[in-house]
C-alpha cells in the first residue's frame, strides 16, 4: 500500500514540475504587425521595412499590414494641407499599441519608429 502512495505522489509531483514547462504564452511575436494613420486631411509619406520601402498617400483614417516580424519599421506622414485636426500614426502589433506619435501643428509631421 505504501508503494502505491509513494509512486501516486511521485506521478503527481512529475505532473506539477511538468505543467511548469510548458509555454502557454500567446505573445504577440507572431501577431501581424500595422500601421494606423488617423488623419482629417490628405496626406502622404513612405514606410520602410524587412521588405523595403513603400510611398503611401490617402485621405482620411488609413492602415497597412506588415505580416508577423516585419524588423525594422520607419514611418514618415505629412498632411498635405494645413490641419483640420490632429495626425496621429500608429504600430500596433496585434491589438497592442506599441509605437503613436500625434502632431496638430499646421502641416504635422509624425516620424515613428520601431524593432521588431
Amino acid at each position: 500500500m505504501k508503494k502505491i502512495v509513494l509512486f501516486v505522489v511521485a506521478i503527481m509531483v512529475l505532473l506539477v514540475i511538468s505543467s511548469g514547462c510548458t509555454n502557454n504564452n500567446t505573445s504577440n511575436q507572431s501577431s501581424n504587425v500595422t500601421i494606423k494613420i488617423n488623419s482629417n486631411s490628405t496626406w502622404g509619406g513612405e514606410y520602410a521595412y524587412k521588405d523595403g520601402n513603400s510611398l503611401i498617400n490617402g485621405t482620411g483614417n488609413a492602415s497597412y499590414d506588415l505580416g508577423p516580424n516585419p524588423g525594422d519599421v520607419t514611418v514618415t506622414v505629412q498632411e498635405n494641407v494645413t490641419s483640420t485636426g490632429p495626425l496621429t500614426v500608429q504600430l500596433l502589433q496585434g491589438e497592442t499599441v506599441v509605437e503613436t506619435q500625434t502632431n496638430s501643428s499646421d502641416y504635422p509631421v509624425v516620424t515613428i519608429s520601431h524593432k521588431f
